[in-house]
């Protein structure tokens, strides 16, 4: 039998996670690998999910972003997130004339916790893990205009209990190359049918513009969720070489920490990573900050040919 409360470690790891990882969190603790920006670009730049038409895969992002991918393309990650929590992505499209099929694997692993009987005597552990496997299609509808979308299956196992829910993602990216001009819409983490739990869904309306006398592309995006939150993301990509980018991002989750103003607490949201862009292999990284909780790190190669 489990403990009516589960133990300190995985209560505060769970609502750190609640809390910190989404952009828009949702009410309750389920689903919430749905809502974390996998993508390092989406990372690196406060969280942003709705535009990207870079050419590379973007993992738990924007599903219309893979009609710009223009070659077979396949990308792994790892995360390592707050508290001994463990994130692992794997995910690749496969590019047919003007259409895309694209799929991703995301696993988080939260650990292993003890279990006891009814006096509190520990009998064992168990394994608390979350897991969502999907399959997206994109493709080029009109000059400029981008579509696309995602079905996926989310997972949470505890011990020897399981819960499975479908989910689905939708697109829109209108992209201007002769302005550097891109605006993007995305559906993320709708319930595709009826589920036990709320979903964490949102709604993500973001642009993207390269400056006319600057090397530098900036990201505007707010996120509205069904919790009737909103909330906003800013990044910006400093061009240093066409092979190599950096990246800085702020959002607003510093002001949704209602746990006093601390130094460490006061940095919280900001993010910034880096791309490297080597003979096909794409090296991202992305560093973000939540405050008093800690930092959280991640990284992902890309290999497109």
């Amino acid at each position: 039998m489990y403990k009516k409360v589960m133990t300190r470690k995985i209560l505060f790891g769970l609502l750190v996670h609640q809390l910190l990882v989404s952009i828009v969190f949702s009410e309750t603790p389920a689903f919430q690998l749905l809502t974390y920006p996998f993508s390092n670009r989406s990372a690196a730049m406060g969280g942003s999910r709705a535009v990207d038409a870079s050419g590379n895969f973007d993992i738990q992002g924007n599903p219309a972003s893979a009609s710009f991918v223009e070659n077979l393309q396949g990308q792994a990650g790892f995360v390592n997130h707050l508290v001994g929590i463990k994130g692992y992505t794997l995910g690749g499209v496969l590019p047919m004339d003007r259409h895309r099929i694209s799929a991703e694997i995301i696993y988080f692993d939260y650990g292993l916790f003890d279990k006891t009987d009814i006096v509190g005597t520990t009998t064992g552990s168990f394994g608390y893990h979350e897991l969502a496997t999907a399959l997206g299609y994109a493709f080029t509808f009109s000059e400029g205009i981008r579509l696309g979308g995602r079905v996926g299956r989310f997972q949470r196992v505890a011990d020897t209990r399981t819960l499975g829910e479908f989910y689905y993602d939708l697109g829109a990216i209108y992209h201007k190359a002769q302005d550097s001009l891109t605006v993007g819409l995305y559906l993320a983490s709708a319930e595709l049918g009826e589920s036990s739990e709320a979903f964490p869904t949102q709604l993500h309306l973001g642009t993207s513009k390269i400056l006319s006398h600057l090397p530098l592309r900036l990201n505007v995006e707010g996120i509205y969720g069904f919790n009737n939150l909103l909330r906003f993301a800013f990044g910006a990509e400093i061009l240093l070489h066409p092979s190599f980018k950096v990246r800085l991002g702020v959002n607003s989750n510093r002001f949704d920490l209602q746990s006093g103003v601390t130094e460490s607490d006061f940095i919280a949201g900001t993010s910034a990573g880096f791309a490297l862009d080597w003979q096909g292999l794409l090296i991202e990284s992305a560093t973000q900050s939540f405050g008093a909780a800690g930092w959280v790190s991640q990284l992902s190669l890309a290999y497109h040919l």
